[in-house]
């Protein structure tokens, strides 16, 4: 009995040393976090619909009006590209029934894309993650590196349809830790988004 007290207390101390920062949060099923996820997927899925009336609708105009693009020209390229919002469409809504999938982070890179209108160039920023199913996931961040300063190869992560970030797994060495509702940044020691309030996943 007294062996079984104190790998309870043993445990009990590890968990407190990390303050609950090594493993997946149950916070994506909070009903703030719920409702925020919904919010921001019918936000999303409004304006990909408004897209699809608009560069039809606009490519009209333009041939109607602008003597540089012919109509014919106009309807062609404002039904392909209301074509190519459905298909978006249809590829966010076939995604939303994924709500989570988990992976490792296995390669990190950096792709320098020259840019020919500016003296600077652009670079993109690659995480590799390889999933729980096998398959590969790019996580490609342009001309922002924050993402891949934050995670580093070997680094487990969970992925939330609907949410804006991913969540690592083990972040008791983090100083930092991003909102997955907004992407703000915020000390770790924070329960709740400096920006948009919503629960941090700790």
């Amino acid at each position: 009995m007294k062996k079984a007290l104190i790998n309870e207390k043993e445990v009990n101390a590890s968990q407190s040393e990390t303050n609950g920062l090594v493993g997946w949060s149950t916070r994506y099923e909070d009903p703030e976090i719920i409702a925020a996820a919904k919010e921001k997927y019918k936000s999303g899925i409004s304006y990909l619909w408004a897209l699809v009336v608009i560069f039809p609708f606009g490519f009209l105009l333009a041939g109607l009006f602008f003597e540089t693009m012919l109509l014919a020209a106009g309807l062609i390229i404002g039904a392909v590209l209301g074509l190519l919002m459905v298909g978006l469409n249809w590829f966010y809504i076939k995604n939303k029934r994924k709500q989570i999938w988990e992976g490792v982070i296995t390669e990190k890179y950096q792709q320098e894309k020259p840019d020919d209108d500016s003296d600077q160039d652009d670079m993109d920023y690659v995480l590799v993650v390889e999933k729980t199913n096998g398959k590969k996931h790019h996580m490609i961040y342009h001309n922002r590196r924050e993402m891949y300063d934050y995670f580093q190869i070997g680094d487990r992560l969970r992925y939330h349809v609907g949410l804006s970030t991913y969540e690592k797994y083990d972040k008791s060495k983090d100083h930092i830790i991003y909102c997955n509702v907004c992407s703000t940044e915020n000390p770790i020691s924070n329960d709740r988004c400096d920006h948009c309030n919503n629960l941090l996943f700790k």
